[in-house]
């Protein structure tokens, strides 16, 4: 069974319990956020020039796809020519990648940018600066797919109303997409139970009957075609083509006392980003190297698009969609939030 470094534990509560729940967290979140920017100095000492220039920047990641980029860069030495002296923390959930940059051990982060939104309407002052990956309108090169079971009789996305989908986690963009993309569709998101499932678990859940049909990205895609998983849909391509999918993060104080380290590392991981879209067989080679995405599996995957370009129009598509359907209590201004380049 495919492994890799992220994986969600099961809960089987309704979704409003979920997004209760990323509320609270969202909400200590905030608090830590006040603490921490009142007791904090000016600039944290893990980001400090050292003796020639070097300055060190600690980015905290989750060790998916979307963040070849970042070692690409490492790798490349597209950070070391900028003076700078790049390290990765890795935190598999957003509610550890968050307060990384709040309490200042983390200065950039890459996250959904659904669930920066999250910590954005619970008061915690982040800051997108750029963006490593995009969402697609193709359907095929869309990273994220729903599949039925061989020989399901489910063939439209309307005939998943009054059906159960599993999804990778429940309030988080995954969902979101997936509900828009069935209105769009056709179908009736309220109508449509999800439940949230393992991604490494997803095959045999819809194999099993556990769930109807399944929405899983990549690698995992590729599973569910081999094991005979029927595909349906293209969520991404259908509801946010064109969206920021990964976005770089930091804080507001960490740009306003470190303005020439921020943008160098801006700077440095852009021209990461365009190294990976230009040199796909690289994605490949590297991700095994810091996931646990086999080789062989990396070598076939479907790699999402590769772009650093963020406008607040890519940030809009999610945050139209998170307050529409509820993920958020309020439109969330994006004045401050999106400040591309730092």
């Amino acid at each position: 069974m495919l492994q890799v470094a992220v994986r969600f534990e099961a809960d089987q509560n309704r979704k409003f319990r979920m997004k209760a729940t990323k509320f609270v967290a969202a909400a200590g979140i905030a608090a830590l956020a006040l603490t921490a920017s009142a007791c904090s100095p000016a600039q944290n000492p893990s980001a400090a020039s050292a003796e020639g220039g070097t300055s060190t920047i600690t980015v905290v990641v989750s060790p998916l796809v979307d963040a070849a980029p970042l070692y690409l860069g490492i790798d490349k030495g597209f950070f070391s020519k900028r003076g700078l002296e790049v390290k990765v923390s890795v935190a598999p959930t957003p509610g550890a990648r968050i307060p990384s940059l709040v309490s200042g051990a983390s200065q950039f982060g890459l996250i959904g940018t659904a669930d920066m939104l999250q910590g954005v309407s619970a008061g915690v002052p982040l800051r997108a600066v750029t963006t490593t990956t995009i969402t697609t309108s193709d359907p095929v090169q869309d990273t994220g797919k729903v599949y039925v079971a061989p020989g399901s009789s489910i063939t439209k996305p309307s005939d998943l109303n009054g059906k159960t989908v599993g999804v990778g986690s429940l309030g988080g963009g995954g969902e979101l997409s997936l509900r828009a993309a069935l209105e769009k569709a056709g179908a009736d998101d309220k109508q449509v139970k999800f439940l949230e499932v393992p991604l490494d678990s997803m095959l045999n859940a819809v194999k099993t009957g556990q769930v109807d049909a399944i929405s899983s990205i990549s690698p995992f895609t590729g599973a569910a075609e081999a094991g005979g998983a029927k595909y349906l849909m293209s969520p991404g391509a259908i509801a946010t083509a064109g969206a920021a999918q990964t976005t770089v993060i930091t804080t507001e104080s960490y740009l306003q006392n470190n303005s020439k380290a921020a943008k160098a590392f801006i700077e440095g991981l852009n021209e990461g980003t365009t190294y990976a879209a230009e040199n796909p067989q690289a994605v490949r080679d590297t991700l095994p190297t810091y996931s646990k995405t086999p080789k062989d599996v990396a070598a076939k995957m479907q790699l999402p698009v590769f772009k650093a370009d963020l406008n607040r129009d890519r940030i809009r598509i999610w945050s139209d969609l998170m307050f529409k359907y509820g993920f958020v209590k309020n439109e969330i201004s994006l004045d401050a939030l999106v400040v591309p380049g730092g």
